[in-house]
């Protein structure tokens, strides 16, 4: 998760894709370079460890463009694919 943030922060789109799982990577990312990713909050995780083949991830990502502020609120579902974890999906709880 915090490599993937890292990834956001970066504009770094062929590291997103990589770590993303191939049923629900999309073709590409238009990533916005105004957007400045500032702090990453971990709130909770379940599973995910190094024994798992799953795992969860509750986060608040903050960022900011053109003066504006904004906090997304997720709910990311990892996997282990072909040894490494990957991003699955996500249930986006709030976005202001």
């Amino acid at each position: 998760m915090r490599s993937r943030y890292s990834a956001f922060a970066a504009n770094d789109g062929g590291y997103l894709l990589r770590t993303w799982h191939s049923s629900t990577r999309p073709a590409g990312l238009d990533l916005d370079p105004q957007t400045h990713w500032r702090r990453l909050d971990i709130l909770g995780t379940v599973r995910g460890g190094f024994l798992d083949a799953d795992g969860v991830v509750e986060f608040r990502a903050y960022s900011r463009r053109d003066d504006v502020t904004s906090v997304l609120h997720e709910t990311s579902s990892f996997v282990r694919e072909d040894g490494r974890w990957v991003y699955l999906e996500a249930k986006h709880l709030e976005l202001s």
